[in-house]
């Protein structure tokens, strides 16, 4: 059987005017290779059901208001046409419409697009976005 030591760590507050105390205990559990084994197939599918991850996109409108959905469709085709290669996504979140660029996992991933868009959108930025699809990393 293979062992896994698993280590407890039991933070216990004094009361009264007493310095709070830190204990660590140690323990060893063990476990069967089949158990480890259905463990890792376990987590595994879990990881792999997961489709969307926290990463960056650039922004390059946010507007609400009756001409905001007309204006983010304006906005996608201007960007679609001069970066055809680029994703884009409109995304209605109430009461605003965005357009959004990338999937991108790290901020810094996202810069070097982010300085070829600011030429002809000046107020993009980066933003955090946690519905970026994990296989459209670059």
């Amino acid at each position: 059987m293979d062992k896994i030591i698993v280590i407890l760590i039991a933070v216990m507050l004094g009361t009264g005017g007493m310095a709070a105390q830190n204990k660590v205990k140690l323990a060893e559990v063990e476990f069967s290779s089949v158990q480890l084994d259905s463990l890792a197939q376990n987590f595994l599918h879990d990881n792999y059901e997961i489709q969307t991850l926290d990463g960056y996109r650039i922004q390059l409108y946010s507007g609400s208001g009756a001409k905001a959905k007309a204006e983010a469709q304006q906005t996608k085709q201007k960007f679609s046409a001069a970066f055809p290669l680029e994703k884009v996504y409109v995304v209605y979140n109430a009461p605003f419409w965005r357009v959004r660029v990338g999937d991108f996992r790290f901020r810094s991933e996202a810069l070097p697009l982010l300085e070829q868009i600011k030429r002809q959108f000046p107020g993009s930025y980066a933003v955090r976005d946690n519905t970026v699809r994990k296989r459209s990393f670059k």
